[in-house]
């Protein structure tokens, strides 16, 4: 499912007729989202910002010789980054703002360094009660543990969705993925596409 994700947001991008020269991949991690997206988008400088710089991967992520990512800034989104203001065509925040403290101030941030028209791809949980019921099952296992969602100062996609609201945006589109159709029931995460005003 974590592949399809990536593929039907990398076609949902390729839709759109518009030079994508500078992206920047909010808590990139590893760099599965950036590498994919570099291989459909060879000619956009993609960068990676994540607040937990992996060992090693920046190294490997930057020196890739086809493949290569400008750059691994290690930077919370929650404050002031190094990017300039209006400096990006393009923002992938995907499964990233249900984790922060304040997704309202990383919202912020984000719409500062991004261009006047230019676009916000956001990715959060949907925590509908099908979801619930089998995290709730496979917290009964003993697993690697992970950041669970909705920690923060926001605790549903329904309040992240009113603070997006009332940002200055466009809402372009909002989708549940993986079954746009289905009751909201069957899906796990709504997608966003989002245009600076």
């Amino acid at each position: 499912m974590y592949f399809g994700r990536i593929k039907s947001i990398i076609k949902t991008i390729k839709g759109i007729n518009r030079n994508l020269s500078r992206v920047l991949d909010i808590g990139g991690g590893l760099g599965l989202f950036s590498l994919n997206f570099k291989l459909n988008f060879p000619m956009s400088s993609v960068i990676i910002l994540d607040k937990s710089l992996y060992e090693g991967i920046k190294e490997i992520l930057t020196k890739h010789p086809t493949l290569r990512i400008a750059d691994y800034v290690k930077e919370d989104i929650q404050s002031k980054t190094s990017f300039e203001k209006n400096s990006l065509d393009l923002i992938f925040a995907l499964d990233i703002l249900e984790h922060v403290e304040s997704p309202s101030i990383a919202i912020d941030e984000i719409l500062r360094i991004l261009k006047e028209g230019g676009l916000l791809f956001i990715s959060v949980p949907t925590e509908s009660v099908l979801l619930r019921m089998v995290r709730k099952l496979i917290g009964t296992m003993k697993n690697i543990e992970v950041n669970p969602h909705w920690l923060g100062g926001v605790r549903s996609e329904k309040e992240f969705f009113n603070i997006l609201q009332r940002k200055n945006v466009n809402i372009i589109f909002k989708r549940r993925y993986p079954f746009q159709y289905l009751p909201r029931l069957f899906s796990y995460d709504i997608f966003y596409l989002v245009q600076k005003s």
